[in-house]
Formats: C-alpha cells, structure tokens, sequence
C-alpha cells in the first residue's frame, strides 16, 4: 500500500480503531508494562516523540504513569489523531502535547526528544532500505543517549547496526 491508501484506510477505521482492536488489549497492556521500565530512567521532565501515535493509547498510558512528560504526537491520519486529541483533552493532559498531522519528515526541528515510542508502524515498511531510514530518523531527533522500543526494534541508543537492520524481518 501507498502512503495515501493507508491514509486513508486509518482515517475511515479511527472511529471504530480501538473498539477493533479491543480483543489485543492484554498484549497492548503488556507492552506498555515493559515500556515503563525501559523508560523508567528518563527525566521527570522527558520529552517524548510519539511516531505513528493513531489514537494515543500509548500515549494516554505514559502521561498518566508520568505526570511531568510532554509529548509530541506525530500521526499521518487526520481523523487518527483527532481521536487523539480528544483523549489527551478528556485526560487532561492536552496542555503537554504538540500535535502533527503528518509523517516524521514533515515535523518541524524543535529540540531533541529523550526518548520515542513506535509502536507496530515499521511493518508498513516494506522496503528494508525505506524502513532503516525511518529509523534513522527517529534517531536524529534523540538526545545522544535517548531510546526508541518497539516491537521487535533493539533500543536506539548505540550505533545503529544498519547490516542487521537491512535483513528481511528484522523489524
């Protein structure tokens, strides 16, 4: 799929995208769980980047559990992150978030991040080379010493093995 078709597909799931989704809440829960303690030693104040944040599940999750984090939300779908805002306003924690409609290439410069989340986004990369690339993306836009899990992605805090990145499945 092309990046239009799938953003097209997301904007007419959002509505309905987390009641599909409802049955995987174990694993998303479990997720999150391993999350905190990867993220256990960021600042009080962290700066997260949200990459391919959908509806800020993983979000809402990580502003309860850390109460000082701002996020920077970044979402393709238009209607994708309007459910996002809405959960971040109902929340109460919309005053900590900069929202992006759009990919990670068309999010302005504006600091680094201590750490991103990017959660079940690289699949959708099926071109090794292109899914490398968005990872070394999300890289630049870290601290030096920032983090990046997600499923099946080693952190990005040591020199991206790019031999290994480049092999078929392994994100």
């Amino acid at each position: 799929m092309h990046r239009d078709e799938l953003k097209s597909l997301f904007d007419q799931q959002a509505a309905g995208y987390d009641r599909q989704w409802a049955k995987m809440a174990p694993i998303r829960e479990a997720l999150y769980y391993l999350l905190e303690s990867v993220f256990a030693a960021l600042p009080a104040d962290a700066r997260l980047l949200c990459v391919g944040v959908g509806t800020g599940t993983e979000l809402a999750h990580l502003a309860a559990k850390f109460p000082g984090w701002r996020f920077t939300a970044v979402e393709p779908s238009g209607a994708m992150l309007d459910v996002c805002r809405q959960r971040a306003e109902a929340g109460g924690f919309a005053t900590r978030c900069t929202f992006h409609e759009g990919y990670l290439e068309s999010l302005p410069a504006d600091g680094l991040h201590d750490a991103a989340t990017c959660f079940l986004v690289s699949q959708f990369f099926l071109d090794p080379e292109v899914r490398t690339e968005f990872f070394r993306a999300i890289a630049a836009r870290l601290m030096p010493d920032g983090s990046s899990p997600a499923p099946t992605w080693p952190r990005i805090n040591a020199p991206l093995n790019t031999r290994r990145c480049s092999q078929p499945g392994s994100t």
